[in-house]
């Protein structure tokens, strides 16, 4: 017996989720280029203690935008690869029922062979 249940998956609110995960993740890439043009101007002339300082905490900083940034980017290809799953989920299931119903039809016609078969030796 086939499941007879549809795939419950809201693609349209994935399609969505990988959108503004991919948005999210440029946007934070674009706002730390911007950062790092901006610290390059400024660092020209600077020296000490404090700039050694900024410069850690730069570091810091970047490498914890490009693990958010991985982050959100893996977070869209797992909604992404969750939805060709349902896709194809769903297809197997319709497939599985075409077969059933096919099985049933040959089943059936089959049974009024057989009826008929008897029809005729009883006759």
């Amino acid at each position: 017996m086939p499941n007879w249940q549809d795939v419950i998956w809201d693609h349209g609110a994935a399609d969505h989720a990988v959108a503004a995960l991919g948005h999210a993740a440029s946007e934070i890439d674009r706002m730390a280029g911007e950062r790092a043009r901006s610290a390059l101007a400024v660092l020209g002339e600077w020296r000490g203690e404090h700039r050694e300082r900024f410069n850690e905490r730069l570091r810091q900083v970047d490498g914890e935008d490009a693990d958010l940034s991985g982050d959100l980017r893996r977070a869209a290809q797992q909604v992404s690869r969750l939805s060709q799953q349902a896709r194809e989920e769903q297809a197997r299931r319709e497939r599985e029922r075409a077969e059933w119903e096919r099985e049933r039809a040959r089943e059936r016609a089959r049974e009024r062979a057989r009826e008929r078969e008897r029809e005729r030796a009883n006759g």
